[in-house]
C-alpha cells in the first residue's frame, strides 16, 4: 500500500513539473502537448519497475500486473488532452496542468487505490463477522457431504 500511495503521488505530481519545464522551453506555445508528459511518466515508471521490482507487490504476479499498469497509467495525458481540453485549446496554463494532474489522480485512485481500500475493508468485516460467531462457516467435511447429497439427488 505505500508503494501505491508513492506512486499515486508520483503521478499526481509529475506532470505539473513536465508541464513547467515544457512552458520554460517554449512560451510562444498556447496548449501544453501531451507527448512529453507522457514520455516522462513513462520513463520514471520504467526506472520504478526496474530498481523498485521487490516493492510493487508480493508476488511475481502481482507485480507483473502493477507494472502494466503503470506503462497504461502513462499514456492518461493523452486521453485529457483529447477528451477534456476545448477543441478550440483556450484554456489557461494553470487549467491545463491542473486537467493533466486531475485525469492521473482520477485513474489512479479509481483503478489501483480504491479496488484495495474496499477489498481490505470487505475482509476487516468478514474477520470479523467469523470472529463474532454472527456467521457460520462449514467445515471441509460438511462441504464434501453438501456437495455429495447435491450429486446423489441428479
Amino acid at each position: 500500500m505505500p508503494f501505491k500511495i508513492f506512486l499515486l503521488l508520483v503521478n499526481a505530481l509529475l506532470p505539473a513539473v513536465t508541464a513547467l519545464f515544457i512552458l520554460d522551453a517554449r512560451p510562444e506555445i498556447t496548449s501544453i502537448p501531451p507527448w512529453p508528459i507522457v514520455w516522462t511518466l513513462l520513463g520514471i515508471h520504467v526506472l520504478l519497475v526496474l530498481f523498485a521490482w521487490k516493492h510493487i507487490g508480493p508476488t511475481r504476479r502481482q507485480r507483473q500486473t502493477e507494472a502494466l499498469m503503470m506503462a497504461v497509467s502513462a499514456f492518461i495525458p493523452l486521453a485529457t488532452y483529447y477528451w477534456v481540453f476545448p477543441v478550440d485549446g483556450h484554456l489557461s496554463y494553470p487549467m491545463q496542468i491542473l486537467a493533466y494532474c486531475s485525469g492521473q489522480i482520477i485513474w489512479i485512485v479509481s483503478v489501483e487505490v480504491a479496488p484495495d481500500w474496499v477489498g481490505r475493508i470487505r475482509q476487516r468485516k468478514a474477520e470479523r463477522e467469523a470472529l463474532s460467531g454472527k456467521h457460520k462457516f462449514m467445515s471441509r467435511e460438511e462441504a464434501v457431504k453438501r456437495q455429495d447429497g447435491k450429486a446423489a439427488e441428479h
